[in-house]
């Protein structure tokens, strides 16, 4: 059975790109942004104590295709700051050359994705170069003594989710290769946060700076994704699809959030935030057998078109006959959840390897599992107790799953989950999911569930 992959992204934060920000450029001005250049200096040296090998940058001020994200590529990437004035500051970017080539291919079966060399830049009358939003955060890198190679991107702005999925591509691709990286989602905010900013004022402008902030505190992308077209135009900013960008390569990892920080005082919003997720490396526990036996299934199906046989010298626990459930998420979302409430076959373990390949392409929810998503999946394997008779007294939706029956029809709902707080809710969702009237009486059955990850 295939060990659980280990992430290596060992950083990932949102970084502003100001050219001020550079003190041969800003010289006084920098006291006016003294909070972000702290919160910049103070998140890169913790990025650099990671030993990162590879600095995976997104800018949006790059090269930017409408259609797709895209991905340069050559052997060294040079650029300066000629443009505000200082050609003497300057940098030559060595690139990864072998993670941005399996990042090309990791992201093919899954997103469009340019890969521009010199040959292709060319085609759009363009040089490849280190842009101003790549150039100032990795200034402070440099600066903080990194002195590894780097991937360079540029986001899409007509959608933001392949934005999100590249992040996990990235983050997939390095994994699959052992590469440490960090990621520098590279970013500004609003730019007419105040009545002097040069990009004009809109009192959203910090509504939506503070949308963004709490978000990334929350680690919950959802409120963002409601934002319309109008408002974005409205507000101005550059740095969204960058955020998107650091959602997908952190995925649902745990994650320590050392250094934060916000200000504005040019007009534009400047936001640091830097997240250092666990690895299961560093203590993260592994994942229980059944877990693993379920993802087994699911991979074992997808190559071979078959159930796999269950396995032999099964722990006691697989050996006992137990209902089961196997649910799976992809990027926190539900992408299958197929299960029994009493056991159908031999032992626990048949039951799981069933359960696992009818969740990834019988559930009729969702299309069939394709093979590229079973990276991306959170599994967990919900082993059920034995159902009871009960009464509505006997009921706890937190500690207890509920069957309703009446006649031949019967519907089944697994305890503790979110928004089901109450006895009543509970019941009336299952006689939904059995097609029985809310108003009809049913036999009550509870049972318990253990839960593993």
């Amino acid at each position: 059975m295939d060990r659980a992959r280990i992430s290596t992204c060992l950083a990932a934060g949102l970084f502003p790109h100001p050219p001020i920000m550079i003190p041969e450029i800003g010289g006084g001005e920098l006291l006016k942004m003294a909070k972000t250049i702290t919160s910049e200096k103070e998140a890169m040296q913790k990025i650099v104590e990671k030993g990162i090998e590879t600095a995976v940058v997104i800018s949006p001020h790059n090269l930017c295709f409408y259609d797709a994200p895209a991905i340069f590529i050559d052997d060294v990437i040079s650029g300066s700051l000629a443009a505000f004035g200082r050609s003497d500051i300057s940098m030559d970017l060595e690139i990864d050359r072998m993670l941005s080539e399996a990042i090309v291919k990791e992201a093919s079966p899954v997103i469009p994705l340019h890969r521009v060399d010199r040959a292709e830049a060319r085609k759009y009358n363009k040089t490849l170069y280190v842009d101003w939003g790549t150039f100032v955060p990795l200034y402070y890198l440099i600066k903080a003594g990194f002195k590894g190679k780097v991937v360079l991107l540029s986001p899409c702005f007509s959608n933001y989710e392949l934005n999100k999925i590249l992040g996990s591509v990235v983050e997939r691709a390095a994994s699959k290769l052992g590469r440490k990286i960090g990621i520098i989602a590279s970013g500004d905010l609003s730019h007419k946060l105040s009545k002097n900013s040069p990009n004009g004022y809109t009192p959203n402008g910090i509504v939506f700076d503070n949308a963004v902030m709490d978000a990334l505190t929350r680690r919950d992308l959802k409120p963002l994704t409601s934002m319309s077209e109008e408002f974005i135009d409205e507000i101005g900013m550059c740095g969204l699809p960058s955020v998107y960008f650091l959602f997908g390569a952190l995925g649902d990892r745990k994650a320590e959030r050392p250094v934060t920080s916000h200000e504005g005082p040019f007009g534009v919003g400047y936001g640091v935030c830097l997240y250092l997720p666990e690895t299961e490396s560093a203590g993260e526990r592994p994942h229980d057998p059944k877990v693993l036996l379920a993802r087994e299934s699911i991979r074992y199906y997808l190559e071979k078109g078959k159930v796999m046989k269950t396995p032999k010298d099964l722990p006691p626990e697989m050996k006992e006959r137990h209902g089961a459930f196997v649910s799976l998420h992809e990027f926190g979302a539900l992408r299958g959840c197929i299960g029994t409430f009493l056991p159908c076959y031999d032992n626990l373990a048949e039951e799981i390897i069933h359960n696992a390949k009818a969740a990834a392409i019988d559930d009729p929810r969702f299309p069939e599992l394709e093979s590229y998503e079973l990276e991306d999946l959170t599994i967990s394997v919900d082993v059920l107790s034995e159902p009871e008779p009960t009464d509505e007294k006997g009921l706890d939706p937190k500690k207890y799953g509920v069957i309703v029956e009446r006649g031949g029809r019967r519907g089944l709902l697994l305890p503790d989950l979110e928004g089901v707080d109450t006895v009543a809710q509970q019941i009336s969702i299952s006689k939904r999911k059995a097609g029985i009237p809310r108003s009809e009486p049913v036999k009550l059955y509870r049972f318990t569930v253990k839960r593993y990850f």
